[in-house]
């Protein structure tokens, strides 16, 4: 009976070994590469998650700015028929001029027309315009003046930087009767 009972658990403690190897293997060679795939996919997904949030977020920004790039602005000035200014009208393109910047959103400081007879024959009104506001939209104001049937040329253009944007000197030449 002691040689069975010693059979018996050899025996029994062969199957053990082997069941308990082939279980580590098991857990060795699959469960625990299985648990870093996972764990690596995870660090994926919640990157993923990440850029899809960053991207809704960013996605009012992107629209808004393919519409500016959609657009179209025009680049080269109108061209329309000269005609020379009033005497009586010279009162209104002041006036005019204070409609353009406010569409362009700029704000005018001063307008001045030149009246040195040495600077300025009979032919010709020279103003003289002090506006502040952004670069981007000084070009409005540029394409707006060209615009003006009476123009005849845009002299000056001085732009300098001030403190909030820019400051722009213009000085513009119109045709009168």
């Amino acid at each position: 009976m002691r040689r069975t009972h010693s059979i018996l658990s050899t025996q029994s403690l062969i199957y053990f070994l082997v069941c308990g190897g082939g279980i580590l293997v098991f857990i060795l060679l699959i469960i625990i590469p299985t648990q870093q795939t996972s764990a690596e996919l995870d660090n994926d997904i919640e990157k993923l998650h990440v850029r899809i949030d960053e991207q809704r977020v960013l996605k009012p920004v992107f629209d808004k700015l393919l519409m500016q790039v959609k657009k179209k602005s025009p680049t080269t000035l109108p061209t329309l028929r000269k005609v020379k200014l009033a005497r009586g009208d010279i009162s209104k393109i002041s006036e005019q001029l204070l409609g353009i910047a406010r569409r362009c959103e700029l704000n005018v400081r001063d307008i001045q027309t030149d009246v040195n007879p040495m600077n300025n024959n009979d032919k010709y009104l020279l103003i003289h315009v002090l506006a502040t506001g952004e670069f981007l939209k000084f070009r409005e104001f540029l394409m707006d003046l060209g615009k003006i049937p009476s123009l005849e040329q845009i002299e000056e253009i001085h732009i300098r930087a001030i403190e909030t944007s820019r400051e722009f000197r213009v000085k513009i030449r119109l045709a009168q009767q």
